[in-house]
């Protein structure tokens, strides 16, 4: 198994869900401008095996760390979305 940022996987996931209902640009750049901003926001927390994948999804569940990364990608989506790294035209 390969080393994993359970942070970034969790975050990616989030946001997914909450740009499905957001009406801004989700081109790739701004995508990974979201990302970005979002996980220099969050400790990472990286695993290497399927036992420590498990143990920090389960972790993850709690109620602080899924308003933490809430946060977190609200906030990156709010950022970048007011200021774009592309033309409006992009």
């Amino acid at each position: 198994m390969a080393l994993i940022n359970m942070t970034e996987v969790l975050v990616r996931q989030r946001m997914n869900d909450l740009l499905k209902d957001m009406s801004c640009c989700k081109c790739d750049k701004c995508y990974l401008d979201m990302l970005a901003f979002a996980l220099n926001l969050l400790k990472p927390q990286y695993v290497n095996s399927h036992e420590g994948e498990l143990y920090s999804k389960l972790a993850s569940s709690s109620t602080q760390k899924s308003v933490d990364i809430d946060i977190a990608v609200v906030k990156a989506i709010n950022t970048v979305s007011r200021s774009p790294h592309h033309t409006a035209s992009h």
